[in-house]
């Protein structure tokens, strides 16, 4: 029987490509359900069809029976069909009346916005599922979890029956966890129909209703979540089975690689800072911060991204002043930032050309002034094979590729460089239960190979399964420093979203 939703055997191709092949799926009202899969396993794909960002090449959706073919995203919401990307699509400038009325505002006799007729409309939505937003706040001034509520908002001013929500938790601490899940609940209790794409097994088995599973661009199992397991889903995901934890070598640190002292990073409005910290040989230190706290202008300080307002940063006890970021790079620093979009690759370069980055000059790639391609397509088959990336070859453009493969290709190119110091912001950000893996593996290979890794991450869980040694920013400042032996996941949750009861927080290693 089919369900309230029902695409029925969608495909989709992008040139040679079938990223969706032949795939069935059923929503029902009141229900959450979620869609599981590797990077490039369609699962995104085929919610944009849903939504009307795609145009599906075969197949058809029907809501209550009845067939639709959307043409743009405008056709879905007129049908009641609403999306929250991971990406977050707002106004910094504007307040969160004026975003969620955007494009979209009620106007009275004389053309003029009717902003009073909105605000009482949103009021009634915030009350009825229990929803908390300020609407005169000024977006820029929101933590991240505040601006996915102006998302959702957004979604139910338009009056939307379906939400789809794209890795809604991927950068919440768990109590925003928790208080996003109470706000699904209520719009299941109310009769809408909830589609969640996300990668955190845990968090499926805990609220969804329905949980299907695509691989490779097919739908390999859907059904109810209690016919299911955690590791039935991940089997499903990745093919068979998931490989043994890797050992952890003993916590010996050597020298300090990475020293910051009384660092004050130039902040959007404020400074951040100062913040001291170092990280030696053999050893991950982890920085846990909710995005918005500072942790981005430091590391961009220490990256060379950004000037320092004062302080000093070495690295293997050589002062990084004055330094540009290939220079600091040349000396040892290797960087997987968190926007891999704007920072991390040139998108319409070659997978290739981006795999190469930082290597340009290195003998095996040049023949004199010329570079030689044969070397370095090679290379970069090499990074493609390792990193289980999805895409046509060494010569694509690195646009073709799906999020998470891009992440891939970021942590890839920065991993095979071995160098002395890594920073890592947000390494699994968007990426499959397998990868995640194999990234973490790579990060603990390195650290008992020697080499000092600073990780920088929203999830908690990663934070605490990788580090050594664990730090807390809230507003610019450390908050909390940790042993990861003795840290709890929810005194580091609070110390994320407050100043904690007073002073910092220390429990060193020893």
């Amino acid at each position: 029987m089919s369900g309230w939703i029902a695409l029925s055997n969608i495909t989709v191709r992008f040139g040679a490509l079938t990223a969706v092949d032949a795939v069935s799926l059923d929503v029902d009202k009141g229900e959450i359900h979620a869609v599981v899969g590797e990077n490039g396993a369609g699962k995104s794909t085929i919610m944009n069809v849903l939504f009307g960002l795609l145009v599906p090449d075969e197949g058809t959706i029907a809501i209550g029976g009845t067939p639709h073919a959307w043409k743009t995203p405008q056709d879905a919401i007129a049908h009641g069909i609403g999306m929250v990307h991971q990406h977050f699509m707002l106004q910094d400038s504007m307040t969160v009346l004026e975003n969620v009325v955007l494009c979209a505002e009620p106007v009275n006799r004389l053309g003029i916005v009717d902003f009073a007729t909105a605000r009482a409309k949103l009021e009634d939505i915030i009350a009825t599922y229990g929803i908390r937003s300020r609407l005169d706040a000024r977006v820029a001034d929101l933590s991240v979890s505040e601006r996915q509520v102006v998302e959702i908002l957004k979604v139910l001013y338009r009056e939307a029956e379906v939400l789809i929500l794209d890795e809604p938790t991927a950068v919440l601490t768990p109590q925003e966890t928790r208080s996003l899940f109470e706000i699904l609940a209520n719009f299941k209790a109310a009769g809408k129909a909830i589609v969640i794409i996300t990668h955190k097994l845990d968090e499926v088995m805990e609220v969804a209703d329905t949980v299907s599973v695509m691989r490779g661009g097919r739908l390999v199992s859907s059904g109810p979540r209690e016919a299911t397991s955690k590791d039935e889903i991940a089997r499903g995901i990745i093919g068979g089975d998931l490989p043994a934890p890797r050992a952890r070598g003993p916590y010996a640190p050597g020298a300090p690689v990475l020293k910051v002292t009384d660092l004050v990073a130039r902040g959007e409005g404020r400074p951040v800072g100062p913040v001291s910290l170092e990280v030696r040989k053999g050893e991950i230190v982890g920085v846990a911060a909710v995005a918005g706290n500072g942790q981005a202008e430091l590391i961009e300080t220490i990256v060379g991204l950004r000037r320092s307002a004062g302080g000093t940063v070495s690295l293997d006890g050589q002062d990084l002043a004055g330094k540009d970021v290939a220079a600091r790079r040349a000396l040892g620093l290797s960087y997987i930032p968190t926007d891999r979009q704007r920072v991390g690759l040139a998108l319409e370069a070659r997978v290739s050309e981006n795999a190469l980055i930082g290597r340009e000059m290195e003998s095996r790639f040049r023949r004199g002034l010329f570079q030689i391609g044969s070397q370095i397509d090679a290379f970069a088959r090499e990074v493609i094979a390792r990193y289980r990336i999805k895409v046509a070859g060494p010569r694509a453009k690195t646009s073709s590729m799906s999020g998470g493969n891009k992440q891939k290709l970021v942590v890839g190119r920065e991993l095979s460089r071995e160098t002395p110091l890594v920073i890592a912001e947000n390494p699994t950000w968007g990426v499959d239960i397998g990868a995640i893996d194999f990234i973490h593996g790579e990060l603990v290979r390195m650290r008992d190979a020697g080499h000092a890794i600073l990780l920088v991450s929203t999830e908690i869980d990663e934070i605490l399964a990788l580090s050594d040694r664990i730090v807390v920013m809230f507003e610019g400042r450390i908050t909390g420093s940790f042993a990861a032996s003795d840290a709890d996941r929810f005194e580091i949750g609070a110390l994320m979203t407050s100043h904690g009861s007073g002073g910092i927080q220390t429990r060193d290693a020893s």
